[in-house]
């Protein structure tokens, strides 16, 4: 499993929905999330960049979001919060494959960092692709946020 471990800031602007996920449902609450926000995005017709962001916050919650081309407020519905956050610190690798192995993916990754010594911060999010028909072939990166080192 091929990963890289980044020094250099990333910081992320994006618009969206907060949700809560309860036992462990992070797809359902996160397809939910993200088909809220897509309709939102759509019926205001505001220029974005296509690629959905799942963010996982502390306490159970979950952002889904996009980011604006030319966010103005007088555009934006209410409803779509605004997020802003830097990973100054993280891992990241790309999936290539089903949607439904990512869990799977997520706990390999904690498992290396582990024994690695590497501590996991927050926000961690997964950014995917534009879809594609083909399973076998979906990206989705998945960044997960470190702790940094002395």
């Amino acid at each position: 499993m091929e990963f890289e471990i980044v020094d250099q800031p990333i910081r992320f602007h994006l618009y969206g929905i907060e949700g809560v996920v309860e036992n462990q449902q992070y797809g359902p609450v996160g397809l939910g999330l993200m088909n809220e926000m897509w309709q939102l995005v759509k019926s205001a017709q505001i220029p974005n960049t296509g690629i959905n962001h799942w963010v996982y916050l502390t306490d159970k919650r979950m952002f889904v979001g996009v980011e604006l081309r030319t966010p103005q407020q007088s555009t934006v519905p209410d409803r779509l919060q605004p997020i802003e956050f830097e990973l100054p610190r993280y891992l990241k690798h790309v999936h290539v494959g089903p949607y439904q192995e990512l869990p799977r993916k997520w706990r390999s990754l904690h498992a290396e960092l582990g024994r690695r010594g590497e501590e996991t911060g927050s926000p961690s999010l997964e950014i995917y692709g534009h879809h594609c028909d083909d399973p076998a072939q979906l990206e989705t990166t998945i960044l997960i946020c470190l702790q940094k080192t002395n």
